[in-house]
């Protein structure tokens, strides 16, 4: 289970930028995550919470997923494609050289965050 380390990786990062902006509470994280990176969803949202609430900053805070889908282009004609079950192979021109374009992914993209609104 990456999911769980994957997980702890993500409080780590938003951990550390939440104190920077001096945060009291992290009320939110948005991750986009390609459909092809191999990561569990459902296993990743569970692992998420279980470490979250283990955090006073993090405790409640909840994880938003953006899914983006595995696409590809291809060199030879330049058309762009849908990945099916992890076959890049181009759907116009046969051709086997083509290069992943996306779905292969996992970024934090924002997280929102509650402040204490004092000067500091």
């Amino acid at each position: 289970m990456h999911e769980l380390a994957i997980a702890q990786s993500i409080i780590d990062a938003v951990t550390t930028r939440a104190t920077e902006c001096h945060a009291t509470r992290v009320k939110g994280v948005r991750l986009c995550i390609g459909e092809a990176s191999g990561i569990v969803i459902d296993s990743l949202t569970f692992s998420f919470a279980a470490l979250a609430s283990l955090d006073p900053l993090l405790a409640g805070a909840q994880l938003f997923i953006d899914v983006v889908p595995h696409r590809a282009r291809c060199r030879c004609c330049a058309g762009e494609f849908a990945v099916t079950n992890f076959v890049a192979q181009c759907p116009v021109c046969a051709t086997w050289d083509t290069e992943v374009i996306s779905g292969t992914e996992l970024q934090i993209l924002e997280m929102e965050i509650e402040t204490s609104g004092k000067d500091e």
